[in-house]
């Protein structure tokens, strides 16, 4: 059957369409360093990784996972036992992984929480003390803090008086601070080796985020 010049030019149409579209989900499927998430730039990187931050890992580890939190953000919450498994499936390989602190202000535990934290850091309990403030979301008031610091075992005049005195203020400060010079707009921010991590929140998109950057 002889088509005609208009049936020509509609099937031309029909196969241009098909084209273009399958070309334009092509290249929105097909992964870029953008997509992956921006590079920090060599300018920012000291702001990154602060090397008197709470860490599990090796210091000379080939990738250094860095998460910016809140310990009353329920996103944060709700990453946390994620992270846990991350942390056990890497925890004999060359991960590094990092706490930073970033109190959002309509949180009003959060930065009080950070600098608790910062205390059990310095008692050598930071990880401790880190999980059961994710557990315990509801409850961040002082008394909370300090109740959880007697169940991990910290020495409590050394405690009570550092939140008393703000002694840490300072080290969540600079946090923060570093957190708004990397353009964090919320939490949490996670990062892999000087990359933002835009993907999903699950064991294994974080696995294989981790190891491409072990490659």
């Amino acid at each position: 059957m002889e088509l005609t010049s208009d049936t020509k030019f509609v099937i031309g149409i029909l196969i241009a369409t098909v084209l273009v579209i399958g070309g334009g989900a092509y290249f929105a499927n097909k992964k870029t360093p953008d997509a992956e998430g921006k590079i920090v730039p060599n300018s920012l990187v000291n702001r990154l990784v602060q090397e008197d931050s709470a860490t599990i890992g090796p210091k000379d580890a080939k990738v250094t996972f860095v998460e910016f939190g809140d310990f009353q953000c329920p996103s944060c919450g709700s990453l946390h036992p994620i992270l846990k498994d991350v942390k056990e499936k890497y925890k004999d390989q060359s991960v590094r992984f990092m706490f930073r602190h970033f109190p959002l202000p309509q949180h009003e535990h959060a930065f009080l929480a950070a600098e608790a934290a910062v205390e059990a850091g310095k008692q050598n309990k930071f990880w401790e003390f880190h999980d059961l403030l994710f557990e315990n979301q509801t409850n961040l008031k002082q008394e909370n803090l300090v109740a959880y610091a007697e169940k991990i075992g910290l020495h409590m005049d050394m405690f009570r008086s550092a939140l008393d005195s703000h002694a840490h203020k300072s080290t969540v400060e600079r946090d923060v601070a570093d957190g708004k010079a990397l353009g964090l707009g919320g939490t949490p921010t996670l990062f892999v080796n000087n990359r933002l991590y835009n993907g999903k929140h699950s064991v294994d998109a974080l696995s294989a985020a981790i190891d491409a950057a072990l490659k």
